[in-house]
Order: structure tokens, then sequence, then C-alpha cells
């Protein structure tokens, strides 16, 4: 009874006292002032390693804006900010545009002329406090707006010895486009086979050199037969590990 209690709470003060915070956040991410004030965990604590204590620090879940669960972690990476943004760029994933209005807008566009925007933005999705620090996307075949792979990535608190950074990542296959008429308004349809999706992001990263170096447990598993629903209605399925990559 008394762990329910400590949970609820914990809940209703990421709803409400948090909230405001996540507002200011996606507010100046949207105005391309973000650097200005970019929310994180705590200050940074310098690591001799990876280990499996600091793994059990990790947050499992991104969430909105509200603080409803939204899609669990299941990459982490540990890099400098440069090796990761050059990575990416190697294995030919786009950076995501900002979610202003503008951007939102030619979205729209697209989603009606069924035509690509290789640089999409994002809905804005949050650990603790900060914005995803990274967004990246990677365009299928189909080579539209409705289709395509993604991931968010947020910095930790945390920081090896040799300066590289541990970060933790979300990734997901957007498989079609859903118009709403409450906020946000559009949403992407995800593939409910999340370690697929989390499975080709360390594929399309090794080949340019990065390498994989095991699975960690990090949420409770959600077997086909039995999804589990995020924030906005979407089921997915998942092992619940998150794997850990070097770049």
């Amino acid at each position: 009874m008394q762990g329910r209690l400590i949970l609820a709470v914990r809940r209703l003060v990421s709803r409400t006292v948090l909230a405001p915070f996540r507002f200011i956040a996606y507010l100046l991410h949207a105005t391309g002032l973000e650097k200005v004030y970019k929310p994180r965990f705590v200050r940074y604590a310098a690591l001799l390693e990876l280990d499996e204590a600091v793994l059990q620090r990790l947050p499992r879940y991104c969430h909105s804006m509200t603080g409803a669960e939204v899609d669990p972690i299941n990459l982490i990476f540990v890099a400098t900010d440069m090796e990761l943004k050059q990575m990416f760029k190697d294995a030919k994933w786009n950076r995501a545009h900002p979610t202003s209005p503008l951007h939102l807008l030619y979205s729209l566009v697209m989603v009606f002329m069924k035509r690509a925007y290789p640089s999409a933005p994002f809905s804005p999705l949050y650990v603790s406090t900060a914005l995803q620090d990274m967004s990246f996307q990677q365009a299928t075949r189909a080579n539209n707006i409705h289709r395509r792979h993604h991931i968010r990535i947020w910095r930790t608190r945390f920081k090896l010895s040799d300066g590289r950074s541990v970060w933790v990542a979300a990734a997901s296959y957007d498989s079609k486009i859903k118009v709403m008429w409450r906020p946000p308004f559009m949403i992407h349809g995800q593939d409910p086979n999340f370690d697929k999706e989390r499975d080709y992001v360390v594929r399309s990263l090794e080949a340019k050199g990065a390498v994989k170096l095991k699975l960690v447990p990090m949420t409770e598993p959600a077997p086909a037969t039995a999804p589990r629903s995020n924030a906005f209605g979407a089921k997915y399925f998942t092992d619940g590990q998150a794997v850990v990559v070097q770049l």
C-alpha cells in the first residue's frame, strides 16, 4: 500500500509540477532558443565505467508534456556529442527540424501531398523536464513522410572519465499518419514491434563502426500476445531490453 501511494505521489508531481517546465522547454525548442535553457537532470557525475549500478539509475521511459508514459527507452549510447552526430550522419540519418509552427505547417502539406520531408519535426517528448537533445530519422523506400525510421535521444547526467557522455534513446518505426481534433493534432502511427526498430538502428550504426556492447533490462516485457499501450493509445510489444552501443 505504501509503495502504491509513493508511486501515485510521484506521478502527480510529474504531471503537475514539471509540466510548466516542459512547456517552457518546448517553447524554446520551437523558437530555436533551447540553448538558452536546456533542462538537465543534475550536474554531471564522472564515471570510470558504465556499470550495473549506473544502468539501474537511467530513465526507463520518455513522457509527454503532462507526464504520461509514452515510449520505452530501448537504446543507450556511450559517445561524445560530436561522435553521436557524425555517426548518424554517416549512417544516412537526418536531423529533425524543431517543432515550430512553420515546420508543422510544412509537415501537413507534405502529408496531404504524400511527399518526403527528410527533416520533419518530431512531437516533443521528455525525460524529466528535458526535451530530446537530438532527433534523427531515415526515409524508407516509400520515400514519404508517412513512413520513417526515427529515434529520439536524451543526454543523461552521467559522463565517463574519458569525456564521453551516456545517452538514452527511444526508437520506433512510424508506419502511417493519424490526424486528430485535439493536440498535438497529428501523430504518426507506430509499428508495434519496438525491438525490430531498435535492432535496425543498431545494425545501421554497426555498419559505420559502432560497437554493440550488451543488452540490459530496462522495462517490464510486453509480449505480442499482451501488448502495452502508450499515452497516445498506440499498442506496442517489446522484450523490455535496451542495447548499449559505443560509438
